[in-house]
């Protein structure tokens, strides 16, 4: 993925936004969200084929339209599911690290904006492990970073466990 977002994203946000490289966080949260895509669209499916069918038959024999029985019943009855599909998917993509290292330009500066080259957490991670001195402060910073990116995802993770499991109570 992070091949196929330099060869067609980043050109495009180069050309898009007529700037010196397409390499930007924009470039990275754009591919982000396409990565993110399967495991949420396949956890919020499970979630609305989960409602049973008879909440559907019953709003119909109400005199439900389609539309008014997905927005009224089916969404509100998935809706644990649905949001614990999008906290899931946050989870993955916090911890990508190689695809967006390659199209975020990898800079280690603060950003000014949206279209500059950025570098993530896992990227620094990933880029500076192999340098650092055992024992130094840098060595030591890395594995805070990673701490702070583990707390990120155990925190994601048990909010869309909360809610996946709010429908059970």
């Amino acid at each position: 993925l992070g091949f196929i977002g330099m060869v067609t994203l980043v050109t495009w946000v180069k050309s898009t936004f007529h700037l010196p490289t397409g390499l930007t966080a924009l470039s990275g949260s754009i591919m982000l969200a396409f990565m993110a895509m399967p495991t949420i669209v396949s956890i919020a499916e499970d979630a609305l084929y989960s409602v049973p069918k008879s909440y559907k038959e019953g709003a119909f024999a109400l005199g439900a339209t389609h539309w008014q029985t997905i927005y009224r019943v089916l969404l509100p009855a998935a809706s644990s599911g649905i949001v614990a599909a999008v906290m899931l998917g946050i989870g993955r993509v916090i911890g990508e690290t190689m695809a967006v290292m390659m199209i975020t330009g990898n800079a280690a500066v603060i950003p000014q904006s949206i279209l500059v080259p950025v570098r993530t957490l896992t990227a620094t991670i990933a880029a500076e492990m192999g340098e650092a001195v055992v024992g130094s402060e840098h060595y030591f910073a890395l594995f805070a970073i990673g701490i702070v990116l583990f707390i990120m995802s155990f925190i994601i993770n048990v909010t869309a466990d909360l809610f996946l499991h709010k429908r059970n109570r």
